[in-house]
């Protein structure tokens, strides 16, 4: 099918389609196939899936290039992603709750906060700021962790709620670290299409 892209947010990372049979169709950012960023405007080809999503999605051939040119042209594909790539995606799906997220995403978003956390460590430690530095990693990255965790847990097949089960000591932390570690289920759930 052909469309239009509407609208497309970084901070909920999904967007809406036009469709050329004059229908609205939402799509999350996972199903976005290209190298560039979804724009406003940009013409598309994509698929239907059984709950009326769009997914698989590409920039329609023959669309106006010069919408594309507008995005940064230095992104790249996930495969290409360090440590802290996963780290900035997180934080642009800051308060994101919808969707899936894979083992990586999760993992190296767990990685990059132990990092900073220890930079923050050193840094309170040099300037006897007891655990100023600290404390304001572990605030700014709060929602973005909650939220990760809702989408990893999203990806097994389970409510974003069952992380409230950490509440419950070491069993509780056990078997989330156990779920965070699970392979995401390969087909579509209740939260959206299978991420790569």
């Amino acid at each position: 099918m052909k469309g239009t892209i509407l609208d497309f947010s970084i901070q909920t990372n999904s967007g809406i389609i036009s469709g050329d049979d004059q229908k609205r169709y939402t799509f999350f950012g996972n199903e976005w196939k290209e190298n560039i960023s979804p724009q406003r405007g940009l013409k598309v080809d994509f698929d239907l899936n059984e709950q009326g999503f769009a997914i698989g999605i590409y920039k329609a051939l023959g669309a106006s290039p010069t919408i594309a040119n507008h995005s940064n042209t230095t992104e790249k594909s996930e495969e290409h992603y360090h440590v802290f790539d996963w780290f900035i995606k997180c934080m642009k799906n800051y308060a994101n709750f919808n969707g899936r997220s894979r083992r990586k995403e999760y993992w190296f978003f767990r990685l990059s906060i132990f990092i900073l956390v220890i930079v923050a460590s050193i840094v309170d430690i040099v300037l006897e700021t007891e655990v100023i530095f600290t404390g304001l990693v572990l605030l700014a990255t709060f929602i973005p962790d909650l939220a990760v965790s809702a989408r990893r847990l999203h990806d097994t097949g389970r409510s974003g709620w069952w992380f409230l089960i950490s509440l419950i000591p070491i069993v509780g932390l056990i078997l989330l670290v156990i779920w965070f570690a699970t392979k995401g289920q390969s087909e579509s759930n209740l939260y959206g299409e299978p991420v790569k």
